[in-house]
């Protein structure tokens, strides 16, 4: 989805594996780039980083922190309609 739209919320939940196609997480959550919204909502955003993370029944619960891993976008190879893809190390 090189240079595609997609609604942000969309992404949230994907899954995210390496480049050998090793599970790594899924996105928990996404950062943007430019200012915070205030007011009226912008229709297009630019993402910087997506945050991963592996969240088993204890995150999911509350009883553990889920362990986070920010991704800068640059490392991200493709963004498929299930998951994603990082790009090789």
């Amino acid at each position: 989805m090189a240079g595609g739209e997609m609604r942000l919320l969309e992404m949230v939940g994907m899954t995210v594996v390496s480049a050998s196609g090793e599970h790594v997480g899924q996105v928990i959550d996404l950062r943007c780039a430019g200012e915070p919204e205030r007011g009226e909502a912008r229709t297009h955003r630019v993402v910087a980083e997506v945050i991963v993370g592996r969240a088993g029944w204890l995150e999911r619960m509350g009883f553990q922190a889920v362990q986070e891993r920010i991704v800068p976008w640059a490392e991200i190879a493709e963004v498929g309609t299930e998951r994603i893809t990082l790009a090789g190390e």
